[in-house]
């Protein structure tokens, strides 16, 4: 619909982070769905199709990573834009790096770690839903 705001869904398996993240992004205009798991994602994708999904990568159920092959293989979801929400480099680097390219040839725009600061991350989110 014109002028309605953007749908930002979140798909996280931690409760505590799509709530704050909601918050966030709520403050800042946009709409915010949740999913907590990737197959969730899917799920409310098909039936909300969202400007831009922040997919968590290792999650119950269906990660973040099989999700978004199955978003992006999609023709009516495709064009929804991804950026990957995860621990990426605190643990193990090597698999990390892995993971970080796996994501970017899977199709999603960009990754963040959670830990980063959040007025970075609601940024970069804002950002993505300008590209």
């Amino acid at each position: 619909m014109e002028g309605e705001k953007p749908l930002v869904l979140i798909a996280d398996d931690d409760a505590d982070i799509r709530s704050i993240l909601r918050v966030k992004l709520e403050a800042e205009g946009l709409r915010v769905e949740e999913a907590q798991d990737g197959q969730d994602a899917i799920d409310k994708s098909k039936r909300e199709h969202p400007a831009l999904i922040v997919m968590d990568v290792r999650m119950p159920v269906m990660s973040g990573t099989e999700a978004v092959a199955i978003i992006k293989s999609d023709p009516n979801l495709r064009d929804i834009r991804i950026v990957f929400l995860s621990n990426f480099g605190e643990e193990d680097e090597i698999n990390a790096w892995l993971d970080q390219k796996y994501a970017k040839e899977l199709g999603a725009m960009d990754y963040m770690k959670k830990s980063e600061d959040l007025p970075k991350i609601v940024a970069k989110i804002k950002q993505l839903l300008n590209a």
